[in-house]
């Protein structure tokens, strides 16, 4: 598969720059620690992932990939599970003879039912693989969804723990919620003293970015000039995902290499606008994006505070804008420098300084 295809990796070969990131992840796993994967979006989360469970079944461990992402409650997770272990025939012919409330495995596999205690039907699913005798790896990802259960599902995260040693965590997401509550437990939590292990995915350095253009060129047969990658990496600014669909532009679209960025470009836009809107679902929505305004301008705190409290139409208190900066920071939408706030993301800053779309 060449580098430049557009879909998730599923294997190391695949995978470029990641031989640290997928050997941390193992060696972790093979320790039965619990992990959570931590870095901003495109950076390639998913197929860290995707190209780890390749090794870990390799081992014979059983990984079972379950996507969060619009997850809205325990029915939308218990959906999403279910999706995962129906992709595995093996493991659903252990748990066929489990007694789960609200769900049935039949010859189509595993269906859920409508349940008034959801999390029963999810504790006696998770229970059934518990008690097999293999090694389970449960990768959650976008796990930040679930914010509107975490309190429930910390529970029974820490029942697992507790009595399956064989059935081991692995966690993507930005910093709210569940994942928050993981990594910064406090004394009265389930799991306190049990927070998992991280790995932190980054961006490409610039040398990193030039490779690995270079070689999904070579892939693919296509001739370009070490200009126009310098340009490129440049303007994308080691992000994989944008990276790549760039080079996806350039090799299966046969574009120039201006061309071939701005359909990156416009194609981003629209992404990371989603992206945005999904974000400020249930959140003040006019004072965030003024924040994420200003920070694409790499702005101090005051500056910040200053832009919210404009569109606003008055002074904001501290405690807001602190609110607004600390969630931004856990969405890795901003990051913080020197006293200075500013988007990393290429596309999102400049999105947010054209006012493409609207914003």
């Amino acid at each position: 598969m060449s580098l430049f295809n557009l879909n998730p990796k599923e294997s190391p070969e695949e995978l470029f720059g990641r031989e640290q990131e997928i050997e941390d992840l193992v060696r972790l796993i093979q320790a039965r620690r619990w992990v959570a994967v931590l870095g901003p979006r495109m950076v390639g989360k998913t197929s860290l992932l995707k190209a780890t469970g390749a090794t870990l079944r390799r081992q014979n461990r059983k990984v079972l990939y379950v996507n969060l992402w619009g997850a809205k409650g325990t029915n939308d997770f218990l959906n999403a599970l279910a999706r995962a272990l129906n992709e595995n025939k093996s493991i659903i012919q252990k748990i066929k003879s489990a007694k789960i409330d609200g769900a049935t495995v039949g010859s189509n596999g595993l269906s859920i039912s409508l349940s008034k205690k959801p999390m029963i039907t999810l504790w006696d699913i998770l229970d059934a693989l518990g008690r097999q005798k293999e090694e389970y790896v449960i990768q959650l990802d976008e796990v930040q969804e679930l914010i509107a259960i975490s309190g429930r599902l910390l529970k029974i995260l820490a029942n697992l723990f507790n009595t399956h040693p064989n059935i081991t965590f692995v966690f993507t997401g930005s910093m709210f919620g569940l994942i928050k509550t993981l990594l910064e437990p406090e004394s009265a939590s389930p799991l306190y003293g049990r927070s998992p292990a991280k790995v932190n995915v980054q961006p490409f350095n610039s040398e990193s970015s030039k490779q690995f253009l270079r070689r999904g060129f070579e892939q693919c047969n296509t001739a370009i000039s070490e200009n126009a990658i310098t340009n490129a990496v440049e303007r994308l600014d080691g992000i994989p995902g944008w990276l790549t669909l760039y080079g996806n532009k350039v090799c299966v679209q046969r574009l120039s290499s201006e061309k071939a960025f701005e359909e990156t470009e416009t194609e981003a836009f629209r992404i990371v606008n989603d992206e945005l809107e999904h974000f400020f679902q249930n959140r003040d929505r006019q004072a965030y994006l003024a924040a994420l305004k200003a920070a694409a301008a790499f702005s101090s705190w005051t500056e910040i505070k200053g832009a919210v409290s404009i569109v606003k139409g008055s002074i904001v208190n501290d405690s807001t804008i602190y609110r607004i900066i600390e969630n931004l920071k856990a969405a890795m939408l901003i990051m913080e420098e020197k006293g200075r706030y500013r988007v990393e993301d290429p596309m999102l800053r400049s999105l947010l300084l054209t006012g493409a779309h609207g914003v």
